[in-house]
């Protein structure tokens, strides 16, 4: 059983800030063309995760320690439709065993690109939602 923490409702703006420092650095990373492309999509996983989380601690739910989208993914009441959610379930890979290893993923840039398009738009959809 995962772990879970209530936080006040205030803490899901502080989140989305923090999720916006990723999406730019994520944007940076892409501009280098060096490293490790996985950092990359770590980054635009944790943007998708911090905006859910976000949008789970403004509506009084519990936030699970992982990142498995997934597992958050499922604590979302049926009426709060997570627009594309079946496109980040695969995600949580890169927040956690792609971290430490050593550059196994096969990313295409178009796949960078469709990672970036998902991580702004639940950041997005997660502003509009908290407003």
């Amino acid at each position: 059983m995962t772990k879970k923490k209530l936080f006040k409702k205030e803490y899901g703006i502080e989140l989305l800030k923090i999720a916006e420092g990723d999406l730019e650095t994520a944007k940076g990373l892409i501009k280098v063309k060096m490293g490790r492309r996985e950092n990359i999509l770590f980054h635009l996983e944790q943007v998708i995760e911090k905006s859910l989380k976000a949008v789970l601690c403004a509506k009084g739910i519990p936030l699970p320690f992982t990142h498995e989208l997934g597992i958050i993914l499922e604590l979302f009441p049926t009426e709060l439709v997570v627009p594309n959610s079946d496109d980040m379930v695969d995600l949580g890979q890169f927040a956690s065993v792609r971290r430490y290893e050593e550059g196994v993923a096969e990313l295409t840039d178009d796949e960078i690109q469709e990672t970036l398009c998902l991580a702004t738009e639940t950041l997005k959809w997660a502003k509009t939602t908290l407003r």
